[in-house]
């Protein structure tokens, strides 16, 4: 997918924005180090963390620019950024972590 520049981009950013509003919990929200916490402590996550994990599974943005026929968002390095950037503003976190996608993933594509 190419970068794109511009409207559509901006067009993008207002597409990120509403999802993430509408779809990264209230909860996590109002504890901004419970990103950090799931993360740093390897355990499997429950309930809201569990919910965000599915939510952006589902979207595809666990790895948001992988090619979309292997489950990932096929977004452009852009678009990535942009989505970063609207998930920094509300203090979501990317639930999607390990050596797959870390290590191997990147790799094998």
């Amino acid at each position: 997918m190419a970068d794109f520049g511009g409207s559509e981009l901006d067009a993008f950013r207002a597409e990120a924005r509403e999802w993430l509003e509408a779809n990264y919990p209230q909860s996590l929200r109002e504890d901004p180090e419970a990103g950090t916490r799931m993360m740093a402590g390897g355990v499997k996550p429950t309930g809201d963390h569990l919910v965000w994990k599915q939510r952006m599974a589902d979207k595809g943005w666990g790895c948001p620019t992988w090619p979309k026929q292997y489950g990932a968002g096929g977004l452009s390095g852009a678009q990535a950024r942009v989505l970063g950037q609207e998930m920094d503003r509300i203090g979501a976190y990317n639930p999607m972590v390990g050596m797959g996608l870390s290590m191997f993933g990147p790799t094998l594509l």
